[in-house]
């Protein structure tokens, strides 16, 4: 496991991204009407729930860069058009492999979780899980600001294949496939993969 210390630059630039996705309604809303009717308070969610996916897409970034491998990252604070787009962006292998990123953020939260709408019609080749030291006592994405975190954890990742046999679960709003973090491959199998 490795530690990344998170930067200002990189929790303004993910909020940045996170806000603006969200307030121009173009991002797939995941979340049960049932959970949460109020709008303002559904978009706080929706806005921190997307800033840490892309605050542990940044994590693994400086990771890579940290272990001398560039990649290109331009597509990462892309918006586009249409609420049905889901943020797609990919880690690439040299050989066309892909890479997604998932976080991990609260205490309590021990695997890497791949939405089971993801995991069938937007499969990746390898899945990296990133585990924040999170310093809140609640799961409330509410509570969170830009300024929660300082660092993370790149805990380990796992193969499209790993989990396709794992059994499909609901760890509470949608359907997924799960593996947890301490079952996770060691990172430098797959950075390796980059040189």
């Amino acid at each position: 496991m490795t530690l990344i210390q998170i930067t200002q630059e990189m929790k303004n630039r993910a909020y940045e991204f996170s806000e603006n996705i969200i307030m121009q309604d173009n991002q797939y809303d995941r979340m049960h009407p049932a959970n949460v009717r109020d709008l303002n308070e559904r978009n706080t969610i929706r806005i921190n729930r997307t800033y840490v996916g892309k605050l542990a897409e940044l994590c693994f970034n400086k990771y890579l860069n940290n272990n001398n491998i560039f990649v290109n990252i331009d597509d990462m604070f892309t918006i586009f058009e249409g609420q049905e787009n889901v943020d797609d962006f990919d880690f690439c292998l040299p050989d066309g492999r892909t890479i997604d990123v998932k976080a991990a953020v609260f205490k309590n939260h021990r695997n890497l979780v791949v939405p089971i709408d993801q995991f069938a019609n937007t499969p990746k080749d390898y899945y990296v899980g990133i585990k924040f030291n999170c310093p809140l006592n609640r799961n409330d994405y509410r509570l969170i600001n830009k300024d929660t975190f300082t660092s993370a954890t790149v805990r380990g990742f796992c193969t499209y294949d790993e989990l396709k046999n794992r059994r499909t679960i609901n760890l509470g709003e949608f359907d997924c496939k799960a593996i947890p973090l301490d079952n996770l491959t060691n990172i430098r199998m797959l950075i390796n993969m980059f040189n």
